[in-house]
């Protein structure tokens, strides 16, 4: 690496209470689209809807603990891998792991792994994406190929972690290469030369951004869905059409045009296309104001 004088602080981001919530905020949009865009992929790969039900029906009524036990230890234990692979890449670039847990301001319980190393923009952005990229591109075909259909639990919930991970890395994007970030248990610091200009770097901008264009989304989805597509469906002469899995959260839409019947019904799957394009938006917007520099500085 090319030696840089790091000595003006461009940004620093600490966990509080209000950002805590906020992340908890955006991590359940990423949560829900994980797990419906993850359950799309298992179901036209294997052409079965996902089912969680682990216990027997001999069970009785105990079946139903037993499954949401297995589920938390499902969401609980992916952090052991996730956590590992930050810390994979931190140690690639010559960076000492320190792992650990914690709840934040007793609302959002965490892990994490961290270092004092110093990185460059490029590396922390490796060190930042490594998680998501690794689980998702070995987790994905494991699931189809042996038809783990309980793998969509683990994935959705690294997505859903991995959410303030894209974010951050979009916020570092914003930074000319050469600066340096530091992370630690609480949050990054980015640190730059005298000449660089510090920028924005809002979470709450990203909540808000993502919930407003979650909400327009919806509603554009909705009327979408509801009000063109059978017109269109009509004129393109098509009798039926359903898109997902009636009474799961892929299900989308449903249109039925029969001498018999005229229906239309649209499903739970809109909420996780509206969360989608609110992320999409989101980061887009965070994006382009991390590219500007801040009116204030540090």
């Amino acid at each position: 690496m090319s030696g840089v004088t790091s000595d003006r602080v461009l940004a620093d981001l600490e966990l509080t209470r209000g950002l805590t919530i906020q992340m908890l905020a955006i991590g359940t949009l990423g949560m829900l689209v994980g797990w419906v865009g993850f359950s799309a992929i298992y179901q036209l790969g294997t052409g079965d809807p996902v089912s969680l039900q682990f216990a027997p029906a001999s069970f009785g009524w105990l079946a139903t603990p037993v499954n949401v036990l297995v589920l938390v230890f499902l969401g609980t234990v992916i952090l052991v891998p996730h956590e590992w692979l930050h810390g994979l890449a931190i140690r690639y670039y010559g960076g000492e792991p320190r792992y650990g847990v914690g709840v934040a301001h007793f609302v959002l319980p965490y892990a994490y792994a961290t270092t004092d190393h110093e990185f460059t923009r490029n590396q922390f952005v490796v060190v930042l994406l490594t998680p998501l990229v690794v689980m998702t591109a070995v987790g994905v075909p494991l699931m189809l190929v042996f038809e783990w259909g309980w793998l969509v639990v683990p994935l959705a919930l690294n997505a859903a972690g991995a959410v303030a991970d894209v974010w951050m890395t979009l916020m570092a994007l914003g930074y000319p290469a050469h600066v340096r970030i530091v992370d630690h248990e609480s949050g990054v610091r980015i640190l730059g030369r005298e000449t660089d200009r510090p920028r924005s770097l809002s979470i709450t901008s990203l909540v808000w951004d993502a919930l407003s264009g979650a909400a327009v989304a919806l509603f554009a989805v909705f009327v979408l869905l509801a009000v063109v597509g059978p017109f269109v469906l009509s004129a393109l002469g098509v009798e039926s059409l359903t898109v997902g899995t009636p009474g799961k959260l892929t299900y989308l839409f449903a249109f039925v045009n029969t001498p018999e019947e005229i229906s239309i019904s649209v499903g739970p799957g809109i909420l996780s296309l509206g969360a989608l394009l609110g992320l999409v938006y989101a980061f887009a917007r965070s994006y382009r104001r991390g590219t500007r520099p801040s009116v204030h500085t540090p």
